[in-house]
């Protein structure tokens, strides 16, 4: 996902602030409207499809190590997932061409339970790095410990792996199960002439919930919650040598997804906000939600399945690429929008730039400045008006970039029912020429390996939240 892994545990810094007192509930006074249920906002992002493989039969092979207690309950999973109701709703229109192959089926999953625990550590790499984890699994195919894969280019068999939360893999720099880690990622590796795809799935220990209203899911869940997501990527993006399904980053209305969430399909629905909002069912096991570009380009939520009687809110930036010089700001307005007629909710600004040091301050006209930033009340339709100003150069910055968002949230603020964002980028005058904002050239930087492959676990407390 992130060239900057987002932290996995609390102890670092965060992003967002939950904790907001409402002000009021309804819009400010002199607040316009645009009608935004008739689709006046800015649209959601589609991720095309970019030619690099999608898997029409994807068999998954469930390997699990000596004394896994959840090995069955994993093997059933794996036996299932890729023919099940939630698998055909989340891959449905992931085609190579709208009459051409798609993301499909597969046979019934096997499974392997190895006789002996996996070794402490392992290495892996998605950019051509030492592997010690690809050495051993190349060896166990070899060897016949695994079965050997189908025969295509790139190989519908994915060998998905759970490793225990004792062994730290390391993956381009960073580890599993730590703070600013991962949870699990989905790769390939070359074998011969081909591409074996595999999943990485570690059985990390949930973080707990920090919300009174919010469970706190179980090992299972958060295990096959990870895998379904490694899973579906792993269909839809699956060989490392070129994208499938991803977010253009050549086109720079993306940048700020890419930066924020990552540009695979599950990515953009990973809930940021630790309210469980991005979990749904596969028969009696937990599996992620998925984007829907059909969703997202009829103005409704965009992660699929959608739960029944949601209403979905947002609140769209018209623009999401800003260039500021520092100290300087800029206005930018932001229009509010429900699929369906739902209570206010409140609006904030917040400056989601990946460092312990703020990039961006806000202001919101009308609105109410508060110890974790401003906010407005706004309903479907209303035009609020955020001031940006850029308090240092994000030159620096991973992407060179500083990254705000637009929050809406509903409920009790302290313990809220239901939150979703979207995201924007700020760059200096020198850095948006670099990125060829000011001209014809395409951007320079390209997403880094952790915006392909790995699932950051989403921080399910609020402490995370920066104000």
């Amino acid at each position: 996902m992130e060239t900057w892994p987002r932290p996995r545990a609390l102890g670092s810094p965060g992003r967002l602030a939950l904790a907001l007192a409402v002000a009021g509930c309804s819009p400010a006074a002199g607040q316009s409207t645009r009608g935004s249920r008739d689709g006046g906002h800015t649209p959601l992002p589609q991720v095309p499809y970019q030619g690099g493989g999608l898997l029409p039969a994807p068999k998954v092979v469930t390997v699990t190590f000596q004394g896994d207690p959840m090995a069955a309950d994993l093997q059933a999973f794996g036996q299932g997932v890729a023919a099940s109701s939630w698998w055909n709703t989340v891959r449905t229109g992931y085609c190579v061409t709208p009459d051409g192959v798609c993301a499909g089926d597969g046979p019934a999953g096997t499974a392997v339970a190895l006789p002996e625990p996996p070794a402490s550590s392992y290495s892996d790499s998605s950019a051509g790095g030492p592997s010690t984890l690809q050495a051993w699994l190349a060896s166990a195919i070899t060897g016949g410990s695994l079965p050997s894969p189908d025969h295509d280019a790139v190989t519908n068999t994915i060998y998905t792996l759970y490793f225990p939360a004792t062994t730290t893999i390391t993956f381009d720099g960073t580890q599993s199960c730590a703070n600013m880690g991962f949870d699990g990622y989905h790769n390939s590796m070359t074998m011969g002439a081909q591409q074996v795809v595999y999943v990485v799935v570690d059985e990390c220990s949930p973080l707990p919930s920090q919300y009174p209203d919010v469970k706190t899911v179980s090992l299972l869940q958060s295990t096959t919650l990870t895998a379904s997501h490694e899973i579906v990527e792993a269909a839809t993006d699956p060989s490392a040598l070129a994208y499938g399904y991803y977010l253009d980053f050549n086109d720079r209305r993306t940048w700020c997804w890419i930066d924020v969430a990552g540009g695979e399909i599950a990515d953009l629905c990973v809930d940021l906000f630790g309210l469980n909002q991005d979990e749904t069912t596969d028969g009696p096991y937990t599996a992620q939600r998925i984007w829907s570009n059909a969703q997202a380009a009829g103005g409704h939520d965009p992660c699929n399945p959608i739960p029944g009687g949601q209403v979905y809110f947002n609140a769209a930036p018209r623009d999401q690429v800003l260039v500021v010089a520092v100290g300087s700001q800029v206005t930018l307005d932001v229009d509010a929008f429900s699929d369906a007629p739902t209570a206010a909710w409140t609006l904030s600004a917040q400056d989601w730039s990946p460092s312990s040091a703020p990039y961006l301050a806000f202001s919101i006209a009308g609105g109410a400045q508060t110890r974790n930033g401003p906010q407005i009340s706004v309903n479907d339709g209303s035009t609020v008006q955020v001031t940006v100003t850029l308090l240092q150069d994000p030159g620096s910055l991973a992407m060179g970039e500083a990254d705000g968002a637009i929050v809406s949230i509903a409920g009790d603020p302290s313990s809220p029912t239901a939150a979703h964002y979207w995201p924007f980028i700020v760059l200096s005058p020198a850095d948006a020429v670099d990125a060829g904002v000011s001209g014809t050239e395409s951007r320079r930087q390209r997403p880094g390996p952790f915006h392909r492959y790995a699932r950051p676990r989403a921080p399910r407390s609020r402490d995370y939240w920066k104000g």
